[in-house]
């Protein structure tokens, strides 16, 4: 399967325990997590007038398919308090993304791999780079590393209590 990478967010309630809870909540269900990132503070993207985020990077290893992990994180998104009325790009308690998954290319209604926002979200470059800065996603011409240097880190911090 290559290595999956996800990114996880919250930006209502006890941040950080949202963050660590669902980390458990990942592990529980079998899913072995290889590498975790520093949590950062970011700012929103897509709606601004909303509070920050505090996210970070997993990489994970799983048998099961796309399809099924995203029904997976969508049940552990609703055990945590995750509305799913509020809109796109909405404050929430928890967002697990599958941002890759090796090398496959998914293109469903319901799941997109990767993840077609994750090069228009700098904060999830840098994020992510920091687990896995020689990967290449999917097509790519760089590494992680390379698309991480730069300007546009603004907004992008480690976070710390």
């Amino acid at each position: 399967m290559g290595k999956i990478f996800l990114l996880l967010g919250s930006n209502l309630g006890d941040l950080k325990e949202n963050l660590e809870r669902a980390v458990q909540a990942i592990e529980a269900r079998g899913i072995e997590i290889l590498k975790k990132s520093k949590i950062y503070r970011t700012k929103p993207w897509g709606v601004s007038e909303q509070p920050d985020y505090l996210n970070l990077a997993l990489e994970v290893e799983t048998d099961l398919s796309g399809v099924e992990l995203l029904k997976v994180f969508k049940e552990i998104e609703t055990q945590m308090g995750r509305e799913k009325d509020r809109g796109r790009w909405q404050p929430r308690v928890i967002d697990i993304d599958i941002l890759f998954m090796g090398d496959s290319v998914i293109d469903r209604t319901d799941l997109k791999i990767p993840h077609q926002e994750f090069f228009n979200r700098r904060f999830a470059v840098k994020i992510l780079s920091e687990i896995a800065p020689d990967f290449r996603p999917p097509g790519a011409a760089k590494t992680l590393r390379e698309y991480a240097r730069g300007e546009g880190d603004e907004g992008i911090q480690i976070y710390s209590d």
